[in-house]
Order: C-alpha cells, then structure tokens, then sequence
C-alpha cells in the first residue's frame, strides 16, 4: 500500500507545543544557571573590593603612626598622595585629636565630608585608629568608589545573558530538529491515518515501520481496522434481519396501537370521573371544615355556661346526692369537650393545617403534671401509677410539649380505663433515631382486658376500637388512637401495641426532640392552675352577647378585687370604651351590629390616633380553630382563649395581662 498524500486540516500542533515547552524548560535552566554565575562573580568583585579597602587601612594603621606621632604633615600627604594611586579611592583623610594632618578627595567631591561617603551606598568607606604604645593618636578615613564595581558587573552581565540566549537557541533548536524527526513527524502520519479511517476509509495507508512504541501503535491502528471491516460485514447482515424484523414489529405495534387507543378513551374517561369526583370530595371536605367550625361555636358557647356553672357549683356547699347529679353532668360537658375537641383535632390533621409548635420544656415537669391528673382517675378504681424517668433521659427539650401531654393523656387515660384491678406504668428512655435529634421512646404498661392479635392493626385507624361492645361499656369515640399516631409521625416517630388478652397491654410511641443537655431544667411557663395567688384590684370590661356566658364570668370573678361591666354588642362596647378607666377587657368574637374583630382593631385605631396606652385585650370566644387565634391576634388581641372558659384560665389570663412587670404577650392559650 502506497503512502497517502491526503492532508487533514491543522489544529494545535503536539510538536509546536512541545516545542515551546522545551524551549522554556530549557531557557529556564540556563537562565538560572547564568543568573547564579553573575550573582557569583558579582560577589567575588565585591569581596575583593572590600578586601582592597581593609588591606589599604591596615597599612594606613602601620604606616602613619610614627608620621602622627612626630606631627610629620610630609609623611601623611605622602602616604595619602601613594594611596591616591588607586583610582577606586575618592577620600582619604588623616585626624588627630586637635587637627586634621592631611586629606585628599577627588575633584568631583572637593566638597564632600567623610560623613556623605558613608552614608551613601555608591561608596565603600573605612575608619581605622592609629596607635603609638596602645594609646590612639589618630584617625585614618578612607572611601573607595563602587562604580567601577559596578560597570564590571554590568558587562558580565550582558556578556552573561548574551551567551546564555546563544546556548538557548542552539539546544532549543538540536532537541526540536531531534524530537521532530524521531517522534512527531511519525505521530503526525500515524494520526492522518486514524483519523481517514474514523471517516471511513478503511483503505488508508498506515506506515508500521518504526522500530518504536510508535510501530507498536500503529500496527495495533492497523488490526483495529481489519476487526472494525469484520464488524461492519457482521452489523450489515444484522441490518438485513433487523429490517425484516422491523417490519413484523411495526405490523404489530399498529394493532396494539389501536388497542392502545381504544383503552386509552376509557381511561381518560375513568380519570375525568376521578377528576370529578375529587372536585365534589374538596367541596364536602370544604363543607365538613366549615360545619365542624360551626358546629364546634355553637356548642362551646353553652358548654362554656354548662361547664362554667358546674365548677361554680361544685365549689358551693352541696348535700351528697347534689353533689353526685353536679358531678355527673360536669363529667358529661368534659366528656362532649374532649370528643370535639379530638373531631376538631383529627379534622385539621386530615386537612394538613395541623402545626406543631417548638419551644423549650422540661421533660419532668410534663410528666410529673400527667401523671397528677391521670393519678387522681387511678385512685378513685383502686389502681397504682408509676412513671419513671431514667437519669440519662435529658430533661431539657425542644419540641411541641401540649401535643406530647395530648399523646400521654390518650395513652394513660385508655390505661386507666380498660384496667379494673392492678397498675398501669408509664416509662421512658431514649431510642435510636435521626443524626442531630434526640428520640425518646415512651412505654405505658397496663394490666387490664388486653387487646386480640387480629385487632392489633386496627386500633389506631379513625372511629375504630378492639370491641364494638367497648363503646357501650367505656364510652369513646375512637378517635385518640388515630390522633396519636397522627402526631407520633409529625414528630418523625411511630406508635406501635403489644397485648395480651387478660393480661394487659403495652403501648409504645417515639418522638423526636432537640435535647440541651447543659441545661438542667427548663423555666416554668407561667402559673399552673390551682395557683391561689389573689387577682389584683381590676376595672374589666367585658362584651359578650351572651347573657349565660357573662353570669358565668360575674360568677367567677364574685368575692375578686376585679369589677366587671358587660355590654352586649361591640359597637356599645367601643363607646364605652372611650369613656376610658379600663385595665382589661374580655372580647366575644361573634357579636351583633359589631363583631369582635372590628371591634378590636377599631380600638386599636383610636388609641394610636390618641397616644394612649394600649389596654389588653383577651379574645374570649367559642372559635377555637388555630386560625380563628391567629386572626384574633393579627385584629390586635394580646391573648385567645377559647370556649368553655375555666375559672383558673380566666384567673391566669387576667394575672398576666395585669402584671406591669411582664411585656405584651402575643401567645395563644388553649388550656
């Protein structure tokens, strides 16, 4: 096969580059190499200038001695004159104590001092004693000039660097001439070669004659050639099967196509009634939301005149039997309390308005409070409560502490109550969970009824319980299991049971926190109720629309220092308002002519239109929705409490908006 004399356009040429590569490394070298010869001779001149300067002073030390001891002026012209021989000297000068014997300074510096040669680096200067019998006599002061150190150094130099670019040149040129012929000339062919066979040509000519790795590259071109013609022959037979495949293939997809096509209308069917019926689900989820909202108003306003007269009169002196029928229909109003509130609860969850809050707490206090309330249902069946915390559990934590105390109220309260005779036990310790978090898993033991394997997977799901007759004996709704487990997995935790029938059951939750564990508690969160602190001296108003809700209120606050006026509609109520003399006001939201949102911000409008000092405002209403809060506090209300109203909430709200020494609280209550 003859060369061919085909050419491929050029690009950045290897040889080029590494021409210029050797020519650097190689420039380089000998510029170093030149630069340490200059900066070597350089400093031999300069140590032989200086040794030329300290040998004259040395004979200057031995010479002039008897001349300055015998005052001879003759001898030290003399000796300065023979100095002067050398051209590099520019001064000299022979001192005594009270004279100067002799000086001579080139005509250029007549009137230059010894002073200007050593102080200016163009000079090299010298100052020697004169001694006759160890005692000094003199002074001898030379200077010497650099300059022609210095035009020395200039010619080496460029004589140096002249030299240096010749010898640059020629190995540049040598190595590139070398490496050209030997190495890139072969490569070049070799690449023209590849690269008329990658367009195709498989009949390109490739020189293998090298004796080299580069023949070793281009025999190993060659082979890949004659393999890449086998492969093609092989892939053009391929082909011929492939188009005849090809063409029983699209025969096919065009009858599944059709098929295709046909299922494709019933699906687009199926999804525009799926469509359809999401639509009509958000309509009755929308419509769900806003009857559970009404719902919750219109009964939390008579629950709170029914719950509110049922502590009043449980706090009279009652006979035994009356104190049996308060007690019954106070347990009932708690109860239709509890079972709103978990609808309410399970509602925002399902819906996704459920936020959990982040606030520190202490771990001890929330139990130590749990098991104070569930402690007073065990005792009146007869049961022993423990809870234990391990001293490695850290106290200090970071997280959303009323939905944890809902989560173990759920749990101990449904120990308590399907547990006739023993214990129930609630325990806790930590738990592996996810890098930078805390998990603590909570255990509570109770040695009641016990639950069947086959109800296990069951009980946590909405209106569910192990046994239909379990309503009918304990009451319930179903819905704490399914709430906890909702709320176990917003806190990145699980809940999970263990049971055995007659023997009891277990049930397990974990949770996630941020523990702190320098600290050893946290700081109590204002006063707990039952706190018997006295209300301080308070002139209230309050607007409620409600005349049951507002005995309750005048009840509650009967035999206080508070004095309290009740007006029935916001717009009465704001007229009231400027006559002025007000610490606090109660304000219901649903209100006729006026609500308590307009009323509110009208309030608020006033008094910055009059520089007066903001009153506190506490809505007081039977909208309890975490939303229906935040539009309390966004109107301008500095507290939310929602309805039915406690006497020890309303005692606490009054106390901390009342005390002068806490600043404005923008929290929402929901005791």
């Amino acid at each position: 096969m003859t060369p061919d004399t085909r050419t491929l356009t050029k690009a950045h040429s290897l040889s080029r580059r590494a021409a210029i590569l050797q020519m650097g490394l190689i420039g380089i070298i000998v510029l170093c190499f030149s630069a340490a010869i200059i900066g070597f001779n350089a400093y031999r001149l300069k140590l032989h200038l200086s040794d030329q300067t300290q040998n004259i002073s040395h004979l200057a030390r031995t010479s002039l001695a008897s001349a300055v001891w015998q005052v001879d002026h003759a001898s030290a012209k003399d000796f300065i004159d023979a100095v002067f021989q050398d051209e590099t000297v520019v001064f000299a000068q022979v001192v005594t104590g009270r004279e100067i014997m002799a000086v001579k300074t080139r005509p250029r510096f007549a009137d230059k001092n010894f002073t200007f040669f050593k102080n200016n680096r163009q000079f090299l200067t010298s100052s020697v004693e004169i001694k006759k019998y160890g005692d000094w006599i003199g002074t001898f002061r030379l200077a010497v000039s650099t300059e022609r150190y210095h035009q020395e150094i200039g010619i080496y130099v460029i004589a140096t660097l002249i030299l240096a670019m010749l010898l640059i040149g020629a190995i540049s040129l040598t190595s590139y001439l070398f490496t050209r012929k030997k190495f890139f000339a072969p490569l070049k062919r070799i690449e023209t070669s590849a690269a008329f066979i990658a367009d195709g040509d498989l009949d390109a000519y490739i020189d293998t004659s090298a004796p080299n790795e580069l023949g070793n590259l281009a025999r190993a071109i060659d082979d890949m050639r004659e393999s890449l013609r086998h492969l093609i022959d092989d892939l053009q037979e391929a082909n011929s099967k492939l188009q005849n495949h090809q063409n029983i293939l699209e025969t096919t997809v065009k009858k599944r196509t059709e098929e295709l096509e046909a299922k494709n209308l019933s699906l687009n069917a199926a999804l525009e009634e799926i469509r359809n019926s999401k639509k009509t689900a958000e309509v009755a989820n929308q419509a769900k939301s806003s009857f559970l909202a009404s719902m919750s108003h219109e009964i939390r306003t008579p629950m709170n005149a029914i719950l509110g007269m049922a502590d009043i009169l449980w706090e009279t002196k009652l006979s035994e039997d009356q104190a049996k029928y308060v007690n019954v229909f106070r347990t009932a109003g708690e109860s239709l309390l509890e079972i709103l509130d978990d609808i309410l609860d399970l509602s925002k969850i399902e819906a996704g308005h459920l936020k959990l809050e982040s606030t520190w707490f202490s771990l001890k206090e929330t139990m130590d409070k749990m098991c104070t309330i569930i402690n007073t249902k065990a005792q009146q069946k007869g049961l022993s409560l423990a809870c234990t915390i391990p001293p490695q559990v850290p106290d200090r934590l970071q997280g959303d502490p009323t939905r944890l105390r809902q989560i173990l109220l759920n749990l101990l309260g449904n120990a308590v109550k399907f547990t006739d005779s023993g214990s129930v036990n609630l325990a806790v310790q930590t738990a592996p969970g996810p890098a930078g978090k805390t998990t603590l898993q909570f255990s509570i033991t109770d040695t009641g009824m016990g639950i069947s394997g086959d109800k296990l997977s069951t009980i946590f799901d909405s209106f569910t319980q192990a046994d239909s007759s379990t309503t009918r004996e304990f009451g319930g709704t179903g819905l704490g299991l399914a709430i906890s487990k909702q709320l176990t997995q917003l806190m990145d935790g699980r809940i999970w049971a263990e049971s055995t029938p007659g023997r009891g059951s277990t049930f397990h939750f974990t949770v996630c926190f941020n523990a702190d564990s320098k600290a050893e508690s946290s700081p109590g969160e204002g006063l707990i109720e039952g706190d018997e602190k006295p209300l301080p001296e308070t002139n209230i108003l309050m607007m409620e629309d409600s005349k049951y809700n507002a005995f309750v209120i005048q009840t509650y606050l009967k035999g206080t220092q508070c004095l309290l006026t009740v007006v029935e509609n916001g717009k009465e109520g704001f007229e009231i308002f400027k006559q002025g003399g007000w610490d606090l006001i109660l304000m219901d939201i649903q209100m006729p002519l006026m609500d308590g949102y307009s009323t509110t911000q009208a309030i608020r409008t006033w008094e910055s239109e009059q520089n007066a000092t903001p009153i506190p405002i506490a809505a007081m209403t039977a909208h309890a929705l975490e939303e229906d809060a935040k539009r309390c506090l966004d109107a301008g209300a500095n507290l939310h409490i929602p309805k039915p109203v406690k006497k020890s909430t309303l005692f606490d709200a009054i106390r901390q908006m009342t005390d002068s020494t806490s600043t404005k609280n923008t929290g929402t209550d929901n005791d």
